[in-house]
């Protein structure tokens, strides 16, 4: 158990998968494969487009001529990568059918659907508990003895989290559950930020349901 080779190496992972019985990895079918090599370089287009903005801010004249022009590029770029990715998803059926349910809830946009079948393949498969640490919103205790220290969030997959947290902020706005909730939590004393979080949270426990369960229905 102490040494290092190889061959103990295998055996000591053989025996952690028999006691833990780990839940087993699937691979990405072909459809939501692509999906993420396309989203994969819409982000990749997005910094670019904001680097660029802000070498702008502080170029020359001539330079700034050169980078307005690459700009103006990579924008067309980005809008020609979302039509193609609406397009890859309007047909593929079982992109296209998870899609329109996870759009049941208000504030969840396509970019937000797309980033989730994409990214976040064990929707509807466990719970909502184990999704939010999955991605990276769930509060862990710090505690030691008498001492309690404030809850905080980390890991997760940081590029899933930055859409929801933008869709959290565009569901405060035009989700009246969202945003009823939000109030609720602020009112209370919350910080606005951990408000948001826990947005995200209820947002993720809702989207969750919609696709483990066909006949869910929202309550608006």
């Amino acid at each position: 158990m102490l040494a290092k080779t190889d061959q103990l190496d295998a055996k000591l992972l053989r025996r952690f998968g028999l006691q833990m019985k780990p839940r087993l990895h699937r691979a990405l079918d072909e459809a939501a494969a692509t999906l993420r090599e396309l989203l994969d370089y819409r982000r990749q287009i997005s910094d670019q487009l904001v680097a660029t903005g802000n070498r702008c801010e502080l170029a020359g004249r001539i330079l700034r001529e050169r980078l307005e022009i690459l700009r103006a590029l990579l924008a067309t770029e980005l809008e020609q990568t979302d039509a193609l990715t609406k397009t890859h998803i309007h047909e593929d059926d079982s992109l296209r059918t998870k899609a329109a349910r996870l759009r049941e809830l208000q504030g969840a946009g396509p970019v937000l659907a797309a980033t989730l079948l994409a990214y976040v393949p064990e929707f509807g498969k466990i719970e909502s508990g184990q999704l939010a640490a999955l991605i990276g919103v769930a509060p862990f205790a710090h505690d030691s003895g008498r001492r309690h220290r404030c809850r905080h969030v980390r890991g997760g997959r940081h590029s899933v989290r930055q859409v929801l947290y933008m869709a959290a902020v565009s569901a405060i706005r035009c989700n009246p559950v969202m945003r009823a909730f939000y109030r609720r939590l602020v009112e209370a004393g919350k910080l606005k930020k951990i408000a948001l979080i826990a947005v995200i949270r209820q947002m993720l426990h809702a989207l969750n349901l919609l696709a483990a369960n066909p006949n869910f229905v929202l309550v608006r």
